[in-house]
């Protein structure tokens, strides 16, 4: 348990930590802000299709052997984004560290299925996601000092101890599954989902930056995604050798659990990647500070992953699944009522109390995913939930970003109308000497506080936003109640 765990903690914080670096990148470099984010698209991407395989592989190889063949690359490639001279090189060697990340996640969650009988689950999760909580947190942290104590190449050679100490807790440890040789591997399928996949990705991450589909691009990319999606799910329903067996998305609860899993990291991700910029915009906070600003958040994901396996023998896991996005749409609301300044116990409240609320759903809905599926489909399964993660994670960011843009745009638009000679408030003589509108400097420093308080309206509408797709899940995990539904129809072979 700590070998995985501590895997998925460096798998994760790997993620974060590169965020801050990319500034630091983009200078050395000498790139613009747009060719720098493909540091970050290149590995999203690899590490999409590469999921999308990991169940094969692993039942072809054995999981042991693919999961150190993981490690093992994923160290060697950190160690090659750390030296690279050139932009071309830094994505070359991200697609490779992409490519070797993306099996770590879903097996060390099989692991951790197979290792814990099915009554221990809950509290097995538990532990395992502290992990999970624990790298979002870490990350800025890390990145941010190692990157003042020495520069942004330390944030890659960072991996490379902990790799190696985690490839031989793996060799000593993690017990072998038995391979198949029997089971083919279908390259139609394989690459129909990769194309869809990698094709959808590349629209979420650039979309955003070539104004959606007015971009020939983007359209481009969406056909292709689409298209690609419709032959896959084509193919796999015909093909006598599919590359995911539909037997797994027979089983109502598998479905359902994903469907929630989804519903749930569209709403997790995007709160922190908003604070992060309001921190930094708004209130001008430094990079080390905005990661200290996170950290309440991860103590209440450990709080609650300690608890709730627990408290999931004594309440009904749809109800503790329930309380945990009643808790994320609470920590959304006070987050959406903030003035400009927000104070150090607002942050640490809707924090700590956002952290508990994403540990009481994850753990529930995760149990119910696998609840009644044969143990043949977990690394399969764990596989699709990580890719379940990462897409809507991607989705929601995409949402909040484009909700935030318009919202500062339109904000603006109403306030600035306010600033002119006929209105009463500029002709009482009680504005600031700064606010002369018959001055240009006055006109500017009017601007800087209307610009201020547009972001300000727009931050607080987008955690609405939020606040209110957490509260729509509520009532709808009634229909998590039964998790004995579905239950012979991925078979209990």
């Amino acid at each position: 348990m700590l070998t995985v765990c501590t895997s998925t903690t460096l798998y994760i914080l790997n993620q974060t930590n590169v965020v801050v670096a990319l500034p630091h990148m983009q200078g050395a470099f000498s790139t613009t802000r747009d060719q720098i984010t493909w540091v970050l698209t290149s590995y999203i991407v690899a590490m999409a299709v590469s999921l999308a395989c990991a169940g094969w592989f692993s039942t072809r190889f054995g999981r042991k052997r693919v999961y150190l063949t993981a490690l093992a690359g994923f160290t060697a490639a950190s160690v090659l984004s750390g030296s690279a001279d050139s932009l071309e090189m830094e994505v070359a060697f991200r697609l490779i560290q992409g490519t070797f990340a993306g099996p770590i996640l879903p097996f060390s969650q099989a692991i951790v299925l197979d290792i814990y009988p099915k009554e221990r689950h809950g509290t097995a999760l538990g532990l395992f996601g502290i992990g999970i909580t624990i790298g979002p947190v870490l990350g800025p942290i890390i990145g941010g000092m190692l990157i003042e104590t020495y520069n942004w190449r330390w944030v890659f050679y960072f991996n490379v101890p902990f790799g190696i100490a985690l490839f031989l807790a793996v060799l000593a440890f993690v017990p072998e599954r038995e391979e198949s040789a029997s089971r083919r591997f279908d390259w139609a399928g394989f690459a129909a989902l990769a194309i869809a996949l990698t094709a959808l990705q590349y629209m979420l991450n650039r979309g955003g930056r070539l104004d959606w589909f007015e971009s020939t691009e983007i359209t481009v990319a969406f056909g292709l995604a689409v298209l690609s999606t419709y032959l896959f799910v084509v193919h796999s329903a015909t093909t006598r050798h599919p590359f995911l067996e539909p037997a797994m998305f027979r089983n109502r609860n598998m479905v359902m659990g994903l469907a929630f899993i989804l519903a749930w990291s569209m709403t997790v991700v995007s709160p922190i990647v908003l604070l992060s910029l309001r921190l930094q915009n708004v209130s001008d906070y430094p990079a080390i500070a905005i990661g200290w600003a996170l950290v309440p958040r991860g103590f209440g994901g450990i709080v609650a992953m300690l608890l709730v396996g627990q408290v999931m023998h004594v309440i009904r896991p749809n109800i503790v699944a329930a309380f945990g996005f009643l808790s994320i749409s609470t920590s959304a609301w006070m987050m959406s009522t903030w003035p400009a300044e927000a104070t150090a116990w607002e942050i640490f409240w809707s924090g700590f109390l956002f952290g508990m609320g994403t540990s009481f759903a994850y753990v529930p809905l995760t149990v119910f995913a696998f609840s009644t599926i044969a143990a043949r489909y977990r690394t399969d399964g764990s596989s699709m939930l990580s890719l379940v993660l990462n897409m809507g994670s991607s989705i929601g960011i995409t949402v909040v970003v484009i909700v935030l843009t318009q919202g500062i745009q339109v904000a603006h638009d109403d306030l600035a109308q306010f600033v002119s000679p006929f209105n009463q408030f500029f002709q009482g003589g009680a504005t600031p000497e700064a606010w002369d509108l018959s001055a240009t400097q006055g006109l500017l420093a009017l601007e800087n506080v209307v610009q201020r308080q547009a972001t300000t309206i727009a931050y607080n509408n987008s955690f609405r936003l939020i606040m209110f797709w957490a509260a729509i899940m509520v009532p709808l995990i009634y229909f998590l109640a039964r998790p004995q539904s579905g239950s012979k129809s991925a078979g209990r072979k």
